[in-house]
């Protein structure tokens, strides 16, 4: 059996299994650092003061916050939300969940959810706050997480190749092999990082000078699994 007719017959079931392992990637992390406050330089502030620089440890339920300006200077107000901002370097393994490819003269407009593979390189941003509510029973603490990343990814794919995606050039159908490269914003919640991104395929056979869809632009639904 040749690449093209495995992609055929196995692209959908490709897809379900790369998405599974993201999900299951997710839950296998959820102590890292990227999603949970740990030891580390944060920009510190609280509310009525402005981010500073920091260090941060952090030891079961409590957090020690120290000021990089007097290393020996405790500055957390007790009991008083707390904000932290880390900035790094990101790298992910992403899916598109589905690509919306605007029509031509010939095919109007198309979602495809053909099986893809990505890798992800960019900047991120996280942002996590500690929250003190007041009860009539004492003090809870509760956390939580947000992040945007940006940057670029490539990646390997398939897409279908048919009479109407070649205008009629060719009378052959069949799943061909793509390359990808494009951009993404993605945003995360705790452990989940889905956002949008638009790319370009490259059609990787004989037929790529035929293929309406090789080099144009496509948008669509990203979810990513971070690898740092």
């Amino acid at each position: 059996m040749n690449f093209s007719a495995f992609l055929r017959r196995n692209n959908q079931v490709l897809f379900i299994l790369f998405i599974s392992f993201l999900m299951n990637g997710c839950g296998a992390i959820r102590t890292a650092p990227k999603y949970q406050l740990a030891d580390d330089y944060y920009l510190f502030r609280q509310k009525g003061t402005r981010y500073q620089n920091t260090f941060v440890h952090v030891e079961n339920d409590t957090i020690k916050i120290v000021s990089m300006k007097e290393p020996k200077q405790l500055v957390a107000v007790p009991n008083s939300d707390q904000f932290f901002l880390k900035s790094s370097f990101d790298i992910d393994v992403m899916t598109v969940g589905f690509k919306y490819r605007p029509g031509t003269t010939n095919l109007p407009r198309q979602v495809n959810t053909d099986f893809n593979g990505n890798a992800f390189v960019g900047f991120r941003m996280d942002r996590f706050r500690v929250r003190y509510t007041h009860t009539p029973i004492g003090i809870t603490k509760g956390y939580h997480h947000r992040a945007i990343t940006g940057g670029l990814f490539f990646g390997i794919g398939s897409s279908a190749v048919t009479p109407w995606t070649t205008n009629n050039l060719t009378t052959d159908e069949y799943n061909a092999l793509i390359l990808s490269r494009g951009l993404a914003v993605m945003f995360g919640v705790n452990n989940l990082t889905v956002g949008f991104g638009v790319g370009w395929d490259y059609l990787t056979d004989r037929d790529k000078n035929i293929w309406i869809y090789h080099n144009h632009p496509w948008y669509g639904l990203t979810v990513g699994l971070n690898l740092n």
